[in-house]
């Protein structure tokens, strides 16, 4: 062989074969390309359908929570519309609040420590206040009747629409990042 056919010969062999193994390599970084691209699309996927819920989950909530506190107000306030009952808007308040405990509690595992924190100390408070509403109510409550009006307004106009705006402010953390 000749030394021109044996550099023509090496020439063939290293053209083809680094083609060829330029391939492979190409092939193999494709492939875990792919597989790492499908993974962060699933992930990707399933972050957003939970925070499509939380979406949801939290406009329901937040929603019949400030529902549940108007009716809450209107029944202590000093006037009422013609026509408004008290056994109405507490019922109006319980329907509410009952509608948005049952969202909080089909969306618990979705919703961060503080916001869950916040919305069982709203919840709780309102039940409180419910109570209360319900002894002023009573016409058996007497001398009481000024002193739970007080405390139920108090807890209606003071200590709750702090709690609904922080979590108004967490909810929207949740939503908006």
């Amino acid at each position: 062989m000749t030394d021109n056919t044996k550099l023509l010969l090496d020439f063939g062999v290293t053209l083809i074969g680094s083609g060829v193994g330029t391939t492979i390599v190409g092939a193999l970084f494709k492939r875990r390309f792919d597989t790492q691209l499908e993974t962060h699309k699933a992930l990707l996927e399933r972050s957003g359908k939970i925070h499509e819920r939380q979406v949801d989950a939290l406009s329901v909530i937040y929603s019949k929570l400030e529902h549940a506190l108007f009716y809450l107000q209107r029944l202590i306030s000093a006037g009422k519309f013609e026509g408004e009952k008290d056994d109405k808007l507490l019922q109006g308040m319980a329907n509410e609040l009952s509608a948005a405990s049952d969202e909080f509690s089909k969306n618990k595992l979705l919703l961060t420590e503080n916001l869950r924190t916040r919305l069982d100390e709203f919840f709780n408070k309102m039940l409180l206040a419910g109570l209360d509403v319900r002894l002023m109510l009573d016409p058996m409550a007497g001398a009481e009747r000024a002193k739970i009006w007080t405390q139920a307004q108090q807890t209606a106009y003071k200590e709750l629409p702090p709690i609904l705006e922080a979590i108004r402010v967490e909810a929207r953390i949740v939503i908006h990042g």
